[in-house]
């Protein structure tokens, strides 16, 4: 009873948030979060009777669904690097860069895996390739947290929810993921609670911080992080340049 009142509550917060979205014209700027969180309301929605009507399938639905919902908060973590950094513009290009070339790596390398497995197994395999990619996701947003830390840039009121909900959901799916099976047969019923509380507190969060939209040209500016930008760009193109003059001398007869 009390996993399925949290569901429910957890069902009606994501709902309003939804709502509040379109009211307050929030995706207008935040468009792949918002499609990630219709994407994981549809799922509860869809999951939520299958649970209780044929729940010899629920299993199977509930984990090929999650391979969805992983790639779609690979989009989030995207989202939020491009509106942190859309004030730096050299910042931003490389660090889009390297954030597609890093999910573009990890994805094709865990279907590599799943493909080559001689024994397929849908809960298995997902469970794998969600700890693995949400560890990418973890480390993205807890370096971008760091570096606007480090530059002394506040993150605005939306943006700041968004990445502190998503780490803290993600914190806490990765620990069962990872140490859910060593713990003892009769503490790992308490996993899907503590898993469903953390999502609920998350989606309160998320509720008090995206209510009303924050544009993230309210928030104060530092032109340190483009200028250190620049700085790493010219130094390694110097050293760029003097690798091919070494290495034209090196083959000069």
């Amino acid at each position: 009873m009390f996993a399925t009142t949290l569901w429910l509550l957890s069902l009606v917060l994501e709902s309003l948030l939804l709502v509040q979205a379109f009211r307050g014209k929030l995706i207008r700027h935040y468009r792949l979060f918002y499609s990630y969180l219709l994407v994981v309301t549809l799922r509860d929605i869809s999951l939520l009777p299958i649970y209780y009507l044929w729940p010899r399938s629920y299993g199977y639905a509930y984990w090929f669904s999650a391979y969805l919902t992983v790639v779609m908060g690979c989009g989030v973590v995207w989202e939020a690097y491009k509106i942190a950094l859309s004030r730096f513009p050299g910042a931003a290009r490389m660090a889009r860069n390297v954030i597609a070339f890093i999910f573009v790596f990890s994805i094709s390398r865990l279907l590599v895996k799943a493909w080559d497995s001689a024994n397929w197994i849908p809960g298995r395999t997902t469970l794998e390739t969600e700890r693995d990619l949400r560890t990418v996701q973890m480390g993205l947003l807890l370096g971008l947290v760091v570096l606007f830390a480090y530059y002394g840039i506040p993150l605005g009121r939306n943006l700041k929810g968004i990445i502190y909900g998503f780490i803290a959901f993600v914190g806490v799916t990765i620990a069962h993921l990872t140490f859910g099976t060593y713990l003892a047969e009769s503490l790992r019923f308490l996993w899907p609670y503590v898993i469903s509380i953390a999502y609920f507190l998350v989606l309160v969060m998320w509720c008090k911080t995206l209510w009303v939209y924050e544009s993230a040209s309210e928030t104060a500016t530092d032109s340190r992080l483009e200028m250190d930008y620049q700085s790493l760009v010219s130094a390694t193109k110097k050293q760029f340049r003097a690798a091919r003059s070494q290495l034209f001398k090196a083959v000069r007869p």
